[in-house]
């Protein structure tokens, strides 16, 4: 018999405990491609609905209810505080029992939160329901907790997988601007944010409590579905499997520089993208454009990441990961200045388009970065301490974007600023040193670095 006889055999028996078949058509199927499904629908409807939808409301929001673009703005701010802060705790449920609990209540929550912003009169109302309830389903919903799970069923073909999820946003913000943009002009936009909690009650709800599972281990399965032990021949490769092993504290994380400079990177590389997807259909519309053409030249940001998430997944498990962020990075600062400079409608599409290419890689990229320095293990608790961070740099950047265009008319200085960060951030993340694991120094007599592991 052959070995990829056996293997199938293998995986047709193991998978116990699961509610969704191995099997399917006489093929054997790895469950961790169900998670990758689900994983795209929650990102359509949670960071997607929330991201790219929330910039076609801005204008009739602050037209009915008499608010600046800084009010709406510092929403997004009271929103990033409180991902952040829910963070810290969710990270060791997310090692220790997995994310279908989290998710479930996510969605109730969060669609919750979307249908309450249909009835919002005051600004404190706004903050609240904004900040705090949508943000908290969303978080709990949203691209930490699905690309965790994802990360623990997966390690050759981490890149691939979680690219494939994050095609969700991508559909969302391809299809989430002119949707909403319909349903604004149809129904209203109090109705539109109801149609859109519903929807995450009716999907979201039922596929995170079928769907999500903690661990191929705790089911007689391997990551990859076994492909990774049997296949896994390159030097990124292995040194991916060898720091797979690693458990690491939250003190030890602490005291790695590597954390530091991560969330330096990844928080300047944070500043342009929420301000961007929050204020950009509100530019277009100050330069001239209709709310049609801006929905439509804002959508190119999910055109360009359904086209390229899977790219940047396969690109990302070849090549060392600080290349490729680096790469990410330059294409969102270029993005960004060729949306400055176009002169018509179709010429702005294509540099959203570029811009989007970049954005398209940012989760599939982070994610796994994270993932390639600290393993599969105890990623639920690198992410959590990493994430309070990052997202202070991520709630001042529509702030300042809303600050600039309400003190100075234009959106211009702020995205300069972006445009610099990314500059910075392409620089800082090409000498972001491996971290060094104590126990392995100490049992080896040598840096834990990813070479060091893979000579082991």
């Amino acid at each position: 018999m052959t070995e990829a006889a056996v293997s199938g055999q293998e995986a047709g028996r193991a998978g116990t405990g699961l509610p969704l078949p191995t099997r399917v058509f006489g093929r054997v199927v790895f469950y961790g491609w169900y998670l990758v499904l689900a994983g795209i629908a929650s990102s359509a409807l949670s960071s997607g609905v929330q991201a790219y939808g929330l910039g076609t409301f801005i204008r009739p929001m602050t037209e009915e209810l008499g608010w600046s673009r800084t009010d709406i703005s510092l929403g997004q701010t009271v929103s990033m505080a409180t991902s952040g802060i829910l963070a810290l705790f969710i990270g060791g449920l997310l090692d220790r029992r997995g994310g279908r609990l989290l998710m479930v209540i996510g969605a109730v929550v969060g669609g919750l939160g979307y249908f309450s912003l249909g009835f919002v009169q005051t600004l404190w109302q706004y903050y609240l329901i904004k900040g705090v309830l949508l943000t908290v389903g969303v978080t709990m919903l949203g691209p930490l907790v699905v690309n965790v799970a994802i990360s623990n069923w997966f390690v050759q073909r981490r890149g691939r997988a979680i690219a494939i999820a994050a095609m969700g946003l991508s559909l969302g913000a391809f299809i989430v601007p002119s949707l909403a943009a319909w349903l604004i002009e149809r129904f209203g936009w109090r109705a539109a944010w109801m149609v859109f909690g519903v929807a995450v009650w009716v999907v979201m709800i039922p596929v995170a409590a079928i769907v999500i599972r903690r661990r191929p281990e705790d089911h007689g399965l391997e990551p990859d579905g076994g492909w990774t032990s049997k296949r896994a021949t390159s030097v990124l490769d292995q040194k991916r499997a060898a720091v797979d092993r690693l458990e690491w504290t939250r003190a030890q994380t602490l005291r790695t520089p590597t954390l530091w400079m991560l969330i330096l990177v990844f928080g300047l590389a944070s500043l342009g993208i929420g301000a961007l997807l929050l204020h950009l259909v509100a530019y277009l519309r100050d330069v001239g454009y209709s709310t049609t053409e801006a929905a439509f030249a804002f959508s190119m940001i999910g055109l360009s990441g359904l086209i390229s998430k899977p790219i940047w997944g396969l690109i990302v498990e070849r090549v060392p990961t600080r290349y490729v962020a680096a790469a990410e990075f330059l294409l969102l600062g270029i993005g960004i200045g060729l949306v400055m400079v176009s002169p018509s409608l179709w010429m702005t599409a294509a540099s959203i388009f570029v811009f989007g290419v970049g954005v398209g890689g940012t989760l599939t990229v982070q994610e796994t970065v994270w993932a390639d320095y600290y393993g599969r293990k105890t990623l639920g608790v690198v992410r959590s301490i990493g994430r309070p961070f990052t997202v202070v740099f991520s709630a001042g950047g529509p702030v300042a974007a809303g600050l600039a265009y309400d003190l100075g008319g234009s959106y211009e200085v702020a995205f300069v600023l972006f445009i610099a960060a990314y500059l910075l951030a392409a620089v800082l993340v090409l000498f972001t040193p491996e971290p060094q694991h104590p126990g392995d120094g100490q049992r080896r007599g040598e840096p834990a670095t990813l070479e060091g592991l893979a000579e082991g």
